[in-house]
């Protein structure tokens, strides 16, 4: 299944929405459920989906990855996600950084992806954020 996000594609394997059971999936609210407590010590906030400039990633399975501190597959992280969807689970937030005024998007996501490309795939317009730190600038 491809999905666009501004000007850039990216795919969720058909079989891994079948096996997480997101057919016939209409959110009815505009992100997921956020957990706050996942940072407590951060202001926790929804920005539109919109504000946020894609992140261009080509990894093991397209923009999803392994996590093999873990042994997670990107399958497996890609299911657990989904069925949190589902279950209206309080899921952490996405990380993010403001960009610059002159930028044409108004924040760089910078932890989170997976959430991020999946929240876009379920149809949802928004998602639940904290204050990140931006590596590439140091």
């Amino acid at each position: 299944m491809l999905f666009l996000h501004h000007n850039f594609i990216f795919e969720v394997k058909r079989d891994w929405w079948v096996e997480a059971g997101m057919q016939g999936f209409v959110p009815n609210t505009r992100s997921y459920s956020g957990n706050p407590e996942s940072f407590p010590d951060k202001k926790f906030y929804e920005v539109s989906i919109n504000e946020i400039a894609p992140v261009l990633r080509e990894l093991s399975d397209g923009v999803f990855n392994d996590d093999s501190a873990r042994g997670i597959t990107a399958k497996d992280r890609a299911i657990q996600i989904l069925q949190g969807f589902l279950a209206n689970a309080a899921l952490p937030p996405v990380e993010v950084v403001q960009l610059p005024e002159c930028s044409p998007y108004r924040y760089k996501l910078t932890h989170g992806a997976h959430r991020f490309y999946l929240s876009i795939a379920a149809g949802f317009t928004h998602i639940p954020a904290v204050d990140g730190f931006d590596w590439s600038r140091n």
